[in-house]
């Protein structure tokens, strides 16, 4: 039994880590003070040089860390000899500050406090990159929940890290780098908002030296450090956790209702955390792969397809319901890495309109494009609504002379392949023109009405279409 417990203590107790990838970060750098690491000899070519930074984030590196100001750039020494210098495509600096040539006060060789001081002229700089795993327990949902809030990186609220410092070094290939000074900061904290699956990007708030070596005296080196999570997964490279499989609503994306589609249609799904990235995708030609995410359907024949995706984010999915997907119940599945996160039903028809709206609520102003026709054939666009941030709001469609034609674009999905499209505006029939697929985006319909002029000045008006039988919401327009 003693045997078997000692094998048992030298496994690691967690086989999952939430891994995140940390960075150090620098700004407003500037140096003053005396310099002598590149003074005049034969192997030199002072007074610039380049230099580099090393840092507890990573190895020592030139990375433009301190880029100055020297590049193509008229110089002149303090005997009045001018040249133009550093054209070795480098942005350099003056390191050797303490030779009678080349100190201060100079206005070709120092770039601020009075022509005493060097500062970088770029902003923010990454010192460097590493990824840390952080031990975390296998996801799962608490009695009653709607998403995974135990365990995975969910338990990773924080990430901090001390013995934060800088090494500033005069980098030389030929005769070795040499040290200028090392800089010494706080502990730094990032405090983050973990889903079970991973981590948004988040960022501490910068920090100012608090000491200096080598030397110690004077400080030479100034600068700000931070510290970002670029991003954090949980990873379970030894598939030891068991994941439940949490449900879904699936509802059209035009109208938000209805767990009904069809196929080539918007749909959206409302899922608990399935993932921490937000990713999107426009067109026609969409993934089926989209951060990482997977959406099967099922059909009711058995037929499994992967579902185009325009949208994935946490709690939300936007897609297309897959061509061919036959009519009856069908089964989704949400997949992250090949490992079913979220699953529901939806219920498949040939047809199901809905049309788009200025709120995105599937009620309200339509969604819509007016083209207005002159007798000569000039074409004037009006846009039925105006979004601000107190909301949105319906503009007047003019419909101009009793010579002109005016065809209003309404948008929607669900809508193709239907046999018989009709529509009523203000309970006047409207000529449809066209019916079908929108050409540019993926699952996206457009119907095209001819509206008849004895709407004009009827002003807010219900538009009623139906496509092969069923009824698309209700929307309305604004017709002066």
């Amino acid at each position: 039994m003693r045997i078997v417990l000692g094998l048992m203590l030298a496994l690691p107790a967690f086989a999952q880590v939430c891994r995140i990838s940390v960075a150090g970060l620098n700004r407003n750098r500037r140096v003053v003070g005396a310099i002598s690491a590149e003074c005049p000899n034969r192997i030199h070519s002072a007074p610039f040089g380049n230099w580099g930074v090393t840092s507890n984030f990573g190895v020592k590196h030139d990375g433009h860390q301190f880029d100055g100001w020297c590049h193509n750039t008229p110089v002149c020494d303090n005997a009045g000899n001018c040249r133009t210098d550093c054209t070795d495509g480098w942005y350099e600096w003056n390191s050797c500050t303490n030779h009678d040539l080349y100190k201060a006060p100079n206005c070709t060789l120092y770039n601020s406090e009075g022509c005493t001081g060097q500062v970088t002229t770029t902003g923010i700089n990454v010192i460097g990159t590493q990824t840390v795993d952080i031990p975390v327990s296998c996801p799962s949902a608490s009695a009653g929940a709607a998403t995974y809030d135990q365990g995975g990186c969910n338990e990773t609220r924080q990430y901090s890290r001390s013995n934060n410092f800088m090494s500033l070094y005069e980098l030389d290939p030929v005769t070795g780098d040499e040290l200028v000074q090392s800089v010494y900061y706080p502990s730094l904290l990032v405090p983050l908002e973990c889903n079970a699956w991973g981590c948004p990007a988040a960022g501490s708030e910068w920090a100012n030296p608090i000491g200096w070596d080598s030397p110690k005296e004077p400080a030479k080196v100034f600068a700000e450090m931070a510290m970002v999570v670029n991003s954090g997964t949980f990873v379970d490279s030894g598939n030891a956790c068991r994941l439940a499989v949490l449900p879904l609503r699936a509802v059209s994306s035009a109208t938000l209702s209805d767990a009904v589609a069809a196929p080539d249609s918007l749909l959206t799904l409302f899922t608990p955390d399935v993932t921490a990235a937000t990713e999107s995708a426009g067109g026609i030609a969409l993934p089926t792969t989209l951060g990482g995410v997977q959406v099967t359907v099922t059909d009711s024949t058995g037929a499994s397809r992967l579902a185009p995706l325009s949208y994935v984010s946490p709690r939300q999915i936007n897609m297309v319901v897959p061509a061919g997907t036959r009519e009856g119940v069908a089964a989704v599945t949400v997949s992250f890495g090949n490992t079913a996160r979220s699953t529901g039903t939806l219920t498949i028809a040939k047809v199901q309109p809905g049309l788009f709206t200025a709120n995105a609520s599937g009620s309200g102003t339509a969604a819509a494009v007016g083209i207005r026709v002159s007798a000569s054939g000039t074409q004037t666009a009006q846009i039925s609504f105006e979004c601000t941030s107190a909301g949105c709001a319906a503009l007047p469609l003019d419909l101009g002379s009793s010579s002109d034609q005016y065809v209003l674009a309404l948008f929607g999905t669900g809508i193709r392949g239907s046999e018989a499209v009709q529509a009523y505006v203000g309970g006047i029939a409207a000529q449809v023109l066209y019916a079908g697929a929108q050409p540019v985006f993926a699952g996206l319909d457009q119907v095209n009405l001819l509206l008849p002029k004895s709407l004009a000045g009827r002003g807010v008006v219900e538009i009623l279409l139906t496509a092969d039988g069923r009824n698309a919401n209700a929307v309305t327009v604004w017709i002066e």
